[in-house]
């Protein structure tokens, strides 16, 4: 493995697969649990029992919610109703892609080419900076689109119904963009192993125009008391491991994009997005401004771009790790291979750290805070409750 090792905890916390327990720059084989916080009802208190689905909810989930009737005392989130089981061992490389990718549709981009990259480790397959730029346009794309779903749902709450559908028509338009992009609305085959297939005829004049849009509806959000009162000082976290845009909403600057610079972000000049308010504003707030950083990156990257076809490689045994910075956070894939063919796959999710910072920043809050806070940190229970075999 070039990018990662076996050994002790070294560098920051990126979460646990099934295996092991991924740190910055290592894997630890010793996997690490979560500390586990109890909560013994008071008099007078009850345990509220919220799910598992909910037409409130885009996925199944459970909560129960400790509480004496407004005020929330302890939050426990139950994410694997709908646990999968997607077997991959004895799969190439290649067709196991076709299941890795379906893992989170709104992510397939991000879950298919960290898996590509960890295979590319394995087997030693050079990628050419040209497909590392294609591959940096459907990442941003992605994440683009993925921070709009959660300015949408953070605006439907708040009763905001024009914000609303003016941000889910905009969402529409960069899904049509990316089908126009890669033929597909959700990337599905766009990318393989070591080689990626887009077509940029008319992307430019498109993304300038959505940037342009979003920028006039986030700074007319901005002008919202009502909206803002609903986001600010709700769910404060900035404590314990965080990942994504709730670590750089608390400060940190904390980005794959630059700690783990397998793609070529750094030539593109750049810059991580950070704020100083650890709430669900400051989360906004981050997300709203990489959409608009997203966008940029993708018009420096586009004449850098170039296609190939899936690259076949003459070795058949290895292991290999990636990591990438997907809209919600750090995403960790490791890959063994024995005869060419898939022996074992390892995910870290950002889904795992993040209800688990939910969790901790709902104590204190009350019950009208509960969507604006989870919507902000824009999880997706579909890569946590997943078993690969």
């Amino acid at each position: 493995m070039r990018y990662y090792k076996f050994g002790k905890p070294g560098g920051r916390l990126i979460g646990n697969t099934e295996k092991y327990t991924v740190y910055e720059n290592t894997v630890s084989e010793r996997r690490d649990k979560f500390q586990k916080l109890f909560y013994q009802n008071l008099p007078g208190e009850f345990t509220f029992s919220y799910g598992p689905a909910t037409g409130g909810l885009l996925e199944s989930v459970a909560f129960q919610i400790k509480t004496p009737g407004e005020l929330i005392k302890q939050v426990v989130v139950d994410p694997y109703f709908k646990t999968r089981t997607i077997n991959l061992t004895g799969l190439a490389p290649q067709d196991a892609l076709l299941k890795i990718e379906r893992i989170n549709g709104f992510h397939a981009a991000a879950n298919a080419i960290s898996f590509e990259m960890a295979v590319e480790d394995a087997l030693g397959i050079e990628v050419t900076d040209e497909i590392n730029y294609s591959r940096i346009v459907m990442l941003e794309l992605e994440r683009i689109r993925s921070n709009l779903e959660v300015v949408k749902r953070l605006c439907e709450p708040a009763g905001f119904g024009v914000p609303e559908n003016q941000v889910a028509h905009l969402r529409e338009e960069v899904t049509r963009l990316i089908s126009m992009v890669t033929g597909h609305r959700y990337f599905f085959s766009a990318s393989s192993i070591g080689g990626c297939l887009i077509r940029t005829s008319g992307l430019e004049e498109n993304i300038i125009k959505i940037k342009d849009q979003f920028e006039t509806l986030f700074n007319n959000l901005l002008q919202s008391k009502i909206f803002l009162n609903r986001l600010q000082n709700n769910g404060v976290i900035k404590n314990g491991p965080l990942l994504g845009p709730a670590a750089r909403a608390a400060g940190m600057i904390v980005d794959a994009r630059i700690s783990h610079p397998v793609l070529p972000y750094g030539k593109l000049g750049f810059k991580i997005a950070v704020f100083d308010e650890p709430d669900a504003f400051g989360r906004f707030y981050v997300r709203s401004q990489e959409i608009l950083n997203s966008a940029e990156l993708i018009l420096e990257a586009l004449n850098n771009c170039g296609n190939r076809d899936t690259v076949n490689s003459s070795a058949v045994n290895g292991e290999g790790a990636a990591r990438l910075e997907s809209p919600q956070g750090d995403l960790f894939y490791y890959v063994k291979i024995d005869h060419g063919v898939i022996q074992d796959v390892q995910i870290s999710s950002p889904s795992l750290l993040n209800i688990d910072a939910f969790r901790r920043s709902m104590v204190g809050n009350i019950f009208t805070d509960f969507h604006f806070n989870w919507e902000s940190f824009g999880i997706w229970i579909s890569e946590l409750a997943v078993v690969i075999k």
